[in-house]
């Protein structure tokens, strides 16, 4: 979902605004784009998929779809600390060019909901794919609240991609209509909080 989002505010013409001009991610140089996804895509995709399949077949876990409540402790622990990684590398990135802050947004918010889910999960089990649905769009909707959008359709995408997400979750009975909310709220309310606050004080 992360790389969803980046691909929307990478390519979704914006605005000039020189007020916000610094954080759009539109207005970057292609070269920068290309490698922000790729550094997204390699912390937030490839190595937890790795890990999924090593612990699968290590049988730490029964399948890497996560079915067990108590299978979920540990790999999402790993994903937080693959975003503090990537985190890490942005802050090295940032001390030779400022880089907006709409991305270091994203992967606090990340690392957040990592931390949240795997405290949460103790208690109840909640839909990880309704979560990810919810961060993606509370990042898209913080990140426009502050970029003045030029054309809305990326918007309808977003919200019938994320629509799509949980309704086929609910249909396949995967999850009761409770762990889908949850995790799309918590999800939501993380990804826009986060974002918008790190705009406004930092």
């Amino acid at each position: 979902m992360p790389l969803f989002a980046l691909l929307i505010v990478f390519y979704t013409p914006t605005y000039i605004d020189f007020k916000t001009q610094i954080n759009s991610l539109y207005f970057i140089e292609p070269s920068f784009k290309k490698f922000f996804f790729n550094a997204f895509a390699l912390f937030c995709w490839l190595f937890p998929v790795v890990t999924l399949v090593v612990m699968k077949l290590s049988k730490q876990i029964s399948s890497i779809e996560l079915h067990h409540q108590k299978e979920r402790f540990l790999p999402m622990v790993m994903t937080g600390a693959f975003l503090v990684m990537l985190l890490i590398m942005l802050y090295k990135f940032n001390e030779q060019l400022t880089l907006s802050k709409h991305l270091f947004a994203l992967v606090y918010a990340g690392i957040i909901a990592s931390i949240v889910y795997a405290t949460i999960n103790f208690f109840q089990k909640i839909s990880l794919h309704a979560a990810g649905a919810g961060l993606f769009l509370g990042f898209l909707f913080a990140y426009y609240q502050e970029q003045s959008i030029a054309v809305m359709w990326p918007i309808y995408v977003a919200c019938l991609l994320s629509g799509t997400i949980v309704a086929a979750r609910m249909y396949l009975q995967k999850h009761s209509n409770k762990e889908l909310l949850l995790g799309f709220s918590i999800g939501f309310v993380i990804a826009f909080v986060t974002d918008f606050l790190l705009i406004l004080y930092f």
